[in-house]
Order: C-alpha cells, then structure tokens, then sequence
C-alpha cells in the first residue's frame, strides 16, 4: 500500500536542467585529489565516474550555499530530480544575511 504520494516533476527543458545541474555539481576529486564517492585518492574508476557525471547538486536550503552548516558540501548538497526541479526556481541571496553563527573579520 502507498502511504505517500509521487510527487509531479514539472516540466523543465532538459538542456536548462542539465546547465543548471553543471553549475552547482563540485568537482568529483576534492583539492587532495580525493574521490566523493569512494575515498580514493586519484580514482579513475568507471562506477564513479558514472555516478558523478549523473548526480545532481543544489545550493543547501539551510545555508543558502554559503557553506556555514554542516549538512552540505561546500554550500552544495546532492538531490534526487525531483528535488532538483523544486529548488531550480529559488532565488538565492547574493550575501549571507548577519547570523549569530557567521563572524566577519576585518
């Protein structure tokens, strides 16, 4: 039995999705040239590769993409399509507003 149900992706040209999704994908090796999906440092592997190519990234709904929570990676978190498709359409601050959590240095 479905307790949920599936939500409706709205219609959104593929080409947009796919630059937008390029946009906010980080890099699959991180500046120590460790892999996201598999901790490897150096990875040349197909699985990942793959998997990479194939995720979808958004700016964090709790940091705004400023990267000050901990629940993202670098302001960024990955989402499935559906999320993806909802969040295209927000509008993102330009600055991080004051917060009790950010301190500005001189």
């Amino acid at each position: 039995m479905q307790v949920k149900g599936i939500p409706q992706v709205p219609a959104v040209d593929s080409a947009a999705l796919a630059a937008l999704a390029d946009t906010f994908r980080p890099p699959r090796l991180n500046f120590a040239q460790v892999c996201l999906y598999c901790e490897t440092r150096w990875c040349e592997a197909a699985a990942c590769v793959k998997a990479h190519a194939a995720s979808l990234w958004a700016p964090c709904d709790d940091c705004d993409g400023f990267g000050s929570c901990s629940h993202c990676l670098n302001g960024v978190v990955e989402v499935d399509r559906v999320g993806f498709v909802e969040r295209a359409a927000r509008v993102l601050p330009r600055q991080r507003e004051a917060a009790a959590l950010f301190v500005a240095v001189a």
